[in-house]
């Protein structure tokens, strides 16, 4: 388990400049102004994703190197989306969907991307499968197996994903909570 800091404000201001990065090789979200503070401040959250990125490497190297890459499940996520208006702590696109990269390389038979929807609450039952036990209570989750090992991209894992929200900031006096919820179906965000 390796849980970091990055990339939750603050950054370094200018530290994407710094390491060489550009503002124009970019692109910006559509929802967010484009100019040259929120061009810095986003490359500057892009230079803590690689931080992050460079540790996991380190700690793939570690695994390679204990001859336990095979016996090893990967799982990266991530618990919101980009810390930017409009987006985390929000229920719209760029708050709710998130990263989900898993590998487990003497088990999965090839390499896929998908665009099907997924939430990490199949994470649970899919473990509980991997793990070999079959006597689970009832979930809400849905196993990922077709996904991971069968690469099978004609049947539809979910036909909607929920998300919702009570409280993240300190948005309203007292800490009184804030209810939304969303519906993500593939063709719209409810």
């Amino acid at each position: 388990w390796f849980s970091c800091h990055e990339p939750h404000r603050y950054f370094e201001a200018g530290s994407g400049i710094k390491s060489g990065k550009r503002t124009q090789d970019m692109l910006l979200p559509a929802f967010l102004p484009d100019d040259s503070v929120t061009r810095n401040d986003v490359l500057d959250y892009v230079l803590e994703i690689e931080y992050f990125d460079s540790h996991l490497m380190k700690m793939i190297n570690l695994i390679e190197e204990r001859g336990e890459m095979g016996n090893t499940v990967i799982v990266v996520t991530a618990d919101n989306g980009m810390p930017f208006p409009y987006a985390k702590a929000n229920l719209q696109e760029f708050g709710t969907h998130v990263p989900l990269a898993i590998s487990w390389t003497d088990q999965f038979k090839n390499s896929l991307v998908t665009d099907q929807l997924v939430s990490l609450i199949d994470l649970a039952p899919t473990f509980l499968e991997m793990a070999g036990i079959s006597d689970t209570p009832e979930m809400t989750g849905v196993t990922l197996s077709s996904i991971l090992f069968e690469s099978n991209e004609r049947t539809q894992h979910r036909e909607f994903v929920l998300t919702g929200r009570e409280r993240h900031t300190h948005a309203r006096p007292g800490n009184l909570g804030y209810p939304a919820r969303a519906i993500r179906t593939k063709d719209y965000l409810y």
